[in-house]
């Protein structure tokens, strides 16, 4: 599957950008632009993290409600991993342009392999973060920062407590009381909401348990009352930042001819990691890889990746260039490889099937008084 950037999570930020009169640089999506045409008091981005199109396939009656208001499916980004797409969604930017580039990326100079939305180290976390680390290199201006910064309307983010412990929500029904109590306080809002849900059921479950049947049930069900409670003047967008597919772990440091080559531990994500080779060991690389991965996972140098332009196009970020392994391979099919003794997933994603790459995207307006 190949990621589309004229039709992606991306293109819905730079409509919400033509919206509010903001600058925008990569195309907009015409169904949104139609929608917002109508010119709502209050819009709202709802981003169900992991809730890809094929779970509305795969269990329709759960869905329903998705289904219902589903007005086209778009793509995410690559790769196709929370850290890359959500700052994708959040910013308008490409990986290329962000530099968001995986869940974890190697510093040389510091010697880190920096896990972004945790502001760890990847494989030894209580290993000290250089004080600032985050902001001198992945602090990006979001569309909240854009649109408050006009003046004319409140903007807002509402996240889980898991990531911001001190106002986070603990349940999704707290989010949109939340959401409908910031929308009545003022009479012009935008509102990004984001949930963990239902990526972290089907990361310990897979995509088809009926744990992951009971989570987009509740969070279905949720929107579907959301529906008629808040005021036709109300837009609600939902999408997703990138789907999962049930996978099947490769314990990587089981293959002593492969990390033999190592000049440094891989980075970036388990389906689309990035290898860090010895310069005299390069050719041995390339020809353990294929013989034992070769059908499971696309292997690209670093040139030929940017090549293919996955990440995107715009404005090169330096952490481009700086955080790019000599090697990337790139998941085709259901593995992925197992770098710590952390729990084993069940579902995962930021490979290129389909499974990961396309997300549904819903509109609907409130029915209430």
């Amino acid at each position: 599957m190949k990621i589309d950037y004229k039709r992606s999570i991306v293109n819905l930020t730079h409509s919400l950008f033509n919206h509010y009169g903001l600058n925008t640089w990569h195309p907009t999506l015409k169904e949104v632009d139609d929608t917002l045409t109508n010119n709502y008091d209050h819009i709202a981005l709802i981003l169900l993290d992991g809730l890809g199109n094929n779970l509305l396939k795969l269990h329709p009656g759960e869905t329903a409600f998705f289904t219902d208001t589903k007005v086209s499916e778009i793509t995410s980004v690559f790769p196709t991993t929370t850290a890359a797409a959500t700052t994708a969604i959040r910013t308008g930017l490409t990986p290329y342009e962000s530099g968001y580039l995986g869940w974890f990326q190697y510093f040389k100079d510091e010697d880190i392999h920096y896990t972004i939305l945790k502001n760890k180290d990847y494989y030894t976390p209580d290993k000290p973060i250089p004080e600032g680390f985050f902001e001198k290199h992945f602090a990006r201006e979001t569309i909240i920062d854009k649109i408050n910064a006009l003046g004319a309307l409140k903007a807002k983010d509402i996240f889980p407590s898991l990531v911001d412990a001190k106002n986070g929500y603990e349940s999704f029904e707290d989010a949109l009381k939340q959401m409908e109590a910031f929308q009545q306080s003022h009479p012009q809002t935008f509102t990004y909401l984001y949930s963990v849900e239902p990526d972290s059921t089907e990361h310990d479950y897979g995509i088809i348990h009926d744990n992951v049947k009971s989570t987009i049930k509740s969070l279905n069900d949720s929107l579907k009352a959301l529906k008629k409670r808040i005021k036709p003047n109300t837009l609600i967008i939902v999408t997703a930042d990138h789907g999962l597919s049930d996978v099947t772990p490769i314990p990587l440091f089981d293959y002593h001819d492969i990390t033999a080559t190592f000049e440094h531990l891989p980075a970036n994500d388990s389906r689309m990691t990035n290898f860090f080779i010895k310069d005299d060991m390069r050719e041995y690389f390339i020809q353990f890889f294929t013989e034992h991965f070769g059908d499971y996972f696309d292997l690209y140098t670093k040139q030929e990746f940017l090549t293919k332009k996955l990440l995107g196009n715009g404005e090169k970020h330096y952490l481009v260039d700086h955080c790019l392994g000599d090697f990337i391979a790139v998941a085709k099919d259901k593995y992925f490889f197992k770098l710590t003794d952390e729990k084993t997933k069940q579902g995962h994603h930021a490979g290129l099937t389909n499974d990961e790459v396309i997300v549904p995207l819903m509109m609907f307006e409130g029915k209430g008084e």
